[in-house]
């Protein structure tokens, strides 16, 4: 029987291992008396302070990136360029800024409701395949940043999902190229091998 992942799973200080295990996982939303779950199939995984590409790189704090220096197991949620609804999980010990950014979803509850919201009439898989989509699908918004993810009474949470992930595929993180140090190329976005609820491809990397 599944269950709700303690706050235990999120404590470990290895965010990329973590991003990893994230993957087979459900994440459930609970939103205007609608339920809506899906199977987590890419994530992103962000290790401030060393890492260029987070948000609270060199340790910064501000009041958007607040949520990632909170204890381990809460949501941090951001608008990205304005728009769109960004859902991560805050990992490691309280005031270690990491965070596992999730980037799509394979559909499993709800799903006439993920297609009212997204303005779909079939479930093909650009629906959910990507961090801004899937989001709206299951009406995650900035006003769940800091939720308790364990917590049975949350509208957001992450339950074992019973999926046996088989083999994940690793590559960079998406649009970082920017970044003219390393990090911007760590193969630390990772994704269930097969699976076409992901979002496009890149070059892979890494076999797990």
């Amino acid at each position: 029987m599944a269950n709700i992942l303690s706050k235990e799973f999120y404590e470990s200080k290895d965010v990329v291992q973590i991003a990893k295990d994230l993957l087979g996982k459900k994440l459930v939303s609970h939103v205007n008396g609608k339920r809506t779950s899906g199977t987590i199939t890419e994530t992103e995984a962000y290790r401030a302070p060393e890492d260029l590409a987070s948000h609270a790189r060199g340790n910064k704090r501000t009041l958007r990136n607040e949520a990632m220096f909170s204890a381990a197991g809460h949501a941090y949620v951001y608008i990205c360029y304005g728009i769109h609804n960004l859902f991560n999980v805050v990992t490691g010990p309280q005031n270690t800024p990491h965070a596992v950014l999730i980037r799509a979803i394979e559909p499993l509850e709800g799903l006439d409701t993920m297609m009212y919201r997204r303005k779909m009439s079939w479930p093909k898989h650009e629906m959910m395949n990507g961090p801004g989509k899937f989001t709206v699908a299951m009406g995650i918004t900035i006003k769940f940043d800091r939720t308790l993810l364990y917590d049975k009474k949350s509208p957001v949470q992450i339950w074992d999902n019973e999926v046996e992930v088989k083999e994940i595929i690793s590559g960079p993180r998406v649009g970082l190229s920017h970044h003219t140090k390393e990090s911007g190329h760590w193969p630390w976005r990772f994704r269930i091998k097969g699976n076409k609820w992901t979002s496009k491809p890149d070059v892979v990397k890494y076999e797990w």
